[in-house]
């Protein structure tokens, strides 16, 4: 008995070993040979990584460091920072990028993206070997390691590893799906809680496919393994807490980041038209094959596991040994869960009740991971030569690693480090311009930077974001800024009245010039706005009748606005400007989440703000709170009455405390649950 227990230990070991070191291999391969860092000076931080995650990421170290993480004036004029981090950079392994020096962090993504696939791969070999344990000691040393290369190495893993928010969640999908196991064989929640609360902690948005598949996974369970309608019950309930639970302990984040996605363009989409197929039956089955371009933008979901795992599959569900009954079941699960990325409404419905804007079926790590999970259970390898097996194994892995190897060397999106940190060297030296008494915002002239007002800890108007609200795209588009590509965003274009009204008070203007060597040398000169004006001030009552949809975007809605503050048209633009500052309100103290200041009003009069207005701020005057009137349809005001003022702004995450109560007794729940649960053991 005890060399027994050796030699499965052994094999345990040497299985985890080679399900880690081999992803790893090719990665660093494929990484060598794209010249991708540390062997070169490319990073995956490019397209989104390079214009959300990198400055987000950024932005997100400077919070932390500063203990201001809810709130972020660095684009749109202000963010919800909270549910920005909670859509992008909520991985607890980002610690692991912040605490590195700023020279080595680019490599530092790099590496732990391709980190991610090997444990991606390591936690799915642990769930087969622990799992199937009838299975013969060559099959878990052999078959197990290769299906779980497989699994890290998939299609989806190698097209979406640019995506650094979902991949936690394809990581812990073993784990979370083993916990499930547990919990329905063996009454033990544990694992399924950690492993979901993780994930939805992470992402929430590829977590909520993940929990769609829960519930699949669970009813497939009950199906299979023929349980009576009372056990049915019994472990139904215990499912329910446990996944409720689990979404509880991570409230604190949902909730708040659902009440922002509330106010987004996509929380306003719904299913159009009738039932159709995205994709025809050729472009699916074409990407079940090696070698082939991965959709990255548009086209059929990702759906490479190996064509010997295809084989290994249908070997399985053809095998004599497995019940009629369970194949059917298995079979018709894995119909259903491809039926559902090619029909619009299904699409639909996986990607959050809206369809994704590029980088197409994001839910096929699911089906990927459900068809290795059947190829390992059903395949018979009893009937077959330990030399037939090897070679079955062989022919596996080196399909996989070879496309690994190509998929990275040929169509992973990579960009050049200096690309990515150009203005590094020079952006420091600005940093001194806005002083936090004074709130003035800086930003870029006819540079098309994505978020570099967050890479670089500026207050300004330029950005990118899926968390971006409604009102602020239509604002901005009102006010005839630019966008990038079709998405939400904005760059910030300049003009007297935008300088004025948003109080950019320096302007950054990039001079590109070329050396002896032919390398670029970049530069900015500064331009001082005199012109800008106060974070808030007083105006004409007006501004509360104006509508942003009853004028041309662009310079119309501009000087429209501008008339409605000032009530005086024709005049000097510099002496209505300097009128509007006399108004201003002088700030005495200033956080992000904070901001104090006294003002005099000498008749009753409307306070503008370019405060956005989310829900989030609370306005007190004088003490006591007042009502905060939307202007504009985005920023934050209020009717001020005559005389001396104190005015104080407070931001609170919208959610956020019902979300920390509710995380705090679902914490209370979840060890009451896992209490009792053992003590039934």
């Amino acid at each position: 008995m005890k060399s027994r227990v050796v030699k499965l230990d052994k094999t345990l070991l040497r299985g985890a070993i080679v399900s880690f070191i081999v992803p790893l291999l090719v990665m660093l391969t494929g990484f060598y040979l794209r010249e991708i860092a540390p062997f070169g000076e490319r990073t995956l931080c490019s397209m989104d990584g390079f214009s959300q995650y990198w400055p987000m990421l950024q932005n997100m170290g400077e919070a932390i460091k500063d203990g201001e993480i809810m709130y972020s004036w660095n684009g749109a004029l202000g963010f919800n920072l909270f549910a920005q981090n909670a859509y992008y950079t909520n991985s607890p392994l980002w610690i692991l990028i912040w605490i590195l020096p700023q020279s080595l962090r680019i490599t530092g993504i790099n590496l732990l993206a391709a980190f991610k696939l090997c444990f991606a791969s390591v936690f799915f070999f642990l769930r087969l070997y622990f799992t199937h344990t009838e299975k013969k000691s060559y099959a878990k040393r052999l078959l197990f390691p290769c299906l779980s290369v497989a699994f890290g190495l998939s299609g989806y893993a190698l097209a979406f590893i640019n995506q650094f928010m979902w991949t936690d969640v394809v990581m812990l999908l073993p784990l979370t799906v083993w916990g499930l196991e547990l919990l329905f064989r063996k009454s033990r929640p544990t694992l399924y809680i950690v492993c979901l609360f993780l994930s939805l902690w992470s992402c929430f948005y590829l977590s909520y496919m993940v929990c769609i598949f829960a519930v699949l996974y669970f009813l497939y369970l009950t199906f299979t393994d023929g349980i009576s309608f009372n056990s049915f019950l019994k472990k139904g309930t215990l499912f329910a807490l446990s996944s409720v639970f689990s979404a509880g302990m991570a409230a604190v984040v949902l909730i708040p980041t659902y009440k922002s996605l509330g106010l987004t363009l996509a929380s306003d989409l719904g299913f159009e038209g009738g039932l159709s197929f995205t994709h025809g039956i050729l472009e699916f089955l074409t990407n079940f094959l090696p070698f082939v371009k991965p959709s990255l933008e548009y086209g059929a979901p990702n759906l490479y596991f190996g064509i010997t795992g295809i084989a290994l599959l249908i070997c399985g569900l053809f095998c004599k040994k497995i019940k009629g009954r369970s194949k059917l079941i298995s079979a018709a699960f894995l119909v259903f869960m491809l039926v559902s990325m090619s029909l619009n409404l299904g699409d639909f419905i996986w990607h959050g009740f809206h369809y994704p804007n590029q980088l197409p079926g994001r839910q096929s790590f699911l089906f990927i991971f459900l068809a290795l999970s059947l190829a390992a259970a059903y395949v018979d390898l009893s009937s077959l030569k330990k030399g037939t097996v090897r070679l079955l194994c062989i022919l596996l892995l080196t399909e996989i690693c070879v496309n690994g190897v190509v998929q990275t060397t040929a169509y992973t999106w990579a960009s050049k480090s200096s690309s990515l940190n150009r203005y590094d060297s020079i952006m420091s030296e600005f940093v001194p311009l806005q002083e936090d008494e004074e709130f003035t915002r800086i930003d870029f002239a006819d540079v098309k930077k994505n978020n570099g007002t967050q890479q670089y800890s500026f207050r300004g108007v330029t950005y990118y974001s899926s968390t971006m609200t409604a009102d602020a795209y239509n604002f901005f588009q009102a006010m005839g800024q630019p966008k990038y590509a079709k998405n939400v965003s904005v760059y910030y274009e300049q003009s007297d009245i935008t300088n004025a009204l948003f109080g950019i008070s320096h302007i950054l203007t990039e001079k590109k010039t070329k050396l002896p060597d032919g390398s670029d040398k970049y530069e900015f000169t500064v331009t001082e706005n005199k012109n800008a004006l106060p974070l808030a001030f007083l105006c004409s009552d007006d501004i509360k009748s104006f509508v942003l949809t009853d004028y041309e975007p662009g310079e119309e809605t501009q000087e429209a606005l501008w008339l409605s503050l000032t009530e005086k048209d024709g005049e000097d633009f510099s002496e209505q400007v300097a009128e509007l500052q006399k108004k201003g309100m002088e700030i005495t103290a200033f956080d992000t989440d904070l901001i104090k200041g006294k003002i005099t009003a000498e008749k009753e009069s409307v306070l503008f703000t370019t405060i956005p207005c989310d829900g989030g701020w609370r306005l007190y005057i004088d003490g006591e709170e007042a009502e905060v009137i939307k202007l504009c349809s985005y920023f934050c005001g209020a009717d001020i009455p005559e005389g001396d003022h104190e005015i104080e702004f407070r931001y609170t995450v919208p959610g956020i405390r019902v979300g920390a109560v509710l995380s705090l007794l679902s914490l209370f729940g979840t060890a009451v649950l896992i209490y009792f649960t053992k003590k039934r053991l």
